[in-house]
């Protein structure tokens, strides 16, 4: 047969003879011959010369990307961002709230009320290139975040710089991921509140959330004075964390029709949990009908002093004629689920200064920390907070598994005996 060739896919023609243009500058071009066709590159030049050599360096730089945008050597970092949350986005290992976790460490905030200046990868390295973020330059990055006392962002940024920079890699702008070359998090030396030293907190830090929801001053918040009443959900709250174990978005997912309170032994049933829907900021909080992993889905037996709060705050719902079309425990003002960023911002002016390192997660820790201390046996508190599966799922097909019953080790931790 007659005729020209193709071009082998993956190469790049002759560049055209460098030619004068009526604004003064030379201009040369340059086909590649890709899986998705013919793609012109084209460079301007003050000289002959110049638009020659920033071509020959398009052309050394430029990497086809179907379906993508092109990553080379000189994306910004904010760019290369986008493309893993393109590539997170389409893989179905990872759930919208996991995404969304990423976006959050990514993009600075546009709610009104989020600090313009929370450090992001944004408004911190999105401007440097590919080649620019050396080993060296991101370690300083995460060094200054734990110099700042922000040592789990600076987790949560190498874990999402890693995932970046292995796509730099993979489209052959770099050779290595630089973070492989980053300094390692040093292990702190002293122990973690809430399991050893301030195991022993709970009682006072109940009685002092108490007092606060009353309206009395504690250290480090004034009395109330004025404005809308105190949230007293803080402390059924605390009440339901400290008797369950539950994650905090699992408390703020439960529904009334999966407590039962008049059952012979009072019990609860993990059925959700709460996700941020993605791109929605600060807001957009879904209930998800299923728990964070599979062992999540459990029933929890409860101990009086969860029973008396959950009661109090179903009591408050009948009586204070506040909207709950889905029928939650603690759904917000008006009948939605709560926003935990809002209830965050409670939950710190009802601490104070005195508990000032008490976050919900704390008391989910401590649950566990009291039942393992009492019967030494680590898989029997794993499986109060539903993180792994010790009986067969056979015995259990379609009946969520009851947990140990915990409910007088809990009662006397929550009460201080």
């Amino acid at each position: 047969m007659g005729g020209r060739l193709p071009k082998p896919v993956g190469t790049f023609g002759t560049p055209t003879k460098p030619k004068k243009q009526k604004n003064g500058r030379w201009r040369t071009t340059v086909y590649f011959y890709g899986a998705a066709g013919r793609t012109q590159l084209q460079r301007m030049g003050a000289s002959a010369d110049e638009a020659r050599n920033r071509l020959a360096e398009a052309m050394r730089d430029h990497r086809e990307q179907l379906g993508s945008r092109r990553v080379t050597r000189t994306t910004k970092l904010i760019d290369l961002a986008a493309e893993l949350l393109v590539e997170l986005e389409g893989d179905d290992a990872h759930t919208e709230g996991n995404i969304e976790d990423y976006r959050r460490e990514i993009y600075v905030s546009k709610d009104k009320r989020a600090d313009p200046k929370t450090i992001k990868i944004e408004n911190s390295l999105g401007n440097l290139q590919v080649w620019q973020a050396t080993a060296g330059e991101l370690d300083r990055h995460l060094k200054r975040l734990v110099s700042l006392g922000l040592r789990r962002k600076a987790k949560q940024h190498k874990i999402v710089l890693r995932a970046m920079m292995q796509i730099a890699v993979r489209h052959g702008a770099v050779d290595t991921n630089p973070i492989d070359g980053v300094g390692p998090f040093t292990r702190r030396k002293k122990q973690a509140r809430g399991k050893v030293q301030d195991q022993q907190a709970l009682p006072a830090f109940r009685a002092q959330v108490r007092a606060w929801a009353r309206g009395e001053a504690i250290p480090g918040t004034p009395a109330y004075t004025t404005g809308p009443a105190r949230d007293w959900a803080v402390v059924w709250v605390i009440d339901v964390i400290t008797g369950t174990g539950m994650r905090p978005h699992e408390v703020f997912a439960l529904l009334l029709d999966d407590i039962d309170l008049d059952a012979p032994d009072p019990y609860l049933d993990v059925t959700g949990t709460l996700v941020e829907e993605k791109g929605k900021g600060t807001g957009g909080w879904v209930r998800k009908p299923a728990p964070k992993t599979e062992n999540g889905w459990r029933r929890i037996l409860l101990p009086p002093h969860t029973v008396e709060s959950i009661r109090e705050a179903i009591e408050y719902l009948k009586t204070s004629g506040q909207p709950n079309s889905m029928g939650l425990l603690f759904p917000s003002r008006v009948g939605t689920v709560r926003n935990p960023n809002n209830f965050g911002r409670t939950w710190r002016a009802a601490r104070g200064e005195t508990f000032a390192w008490i976050t919900p997660r704390t008391f989910r820790k401590g649950a566990a920390t009291e039942v393992d201390r009492e019967y030494g046996d680590p898989e029997r508190a794993a499986r109060q907070l539903g993180n792994t599966t010790a009986v067969a799922k056979g015995h259990y097909i379609d009946i969520p598994e009851t947990v140990p019953d915990n409910r007088d080790v809990l009662e006397r931790w929550a009460r201080g005996e």
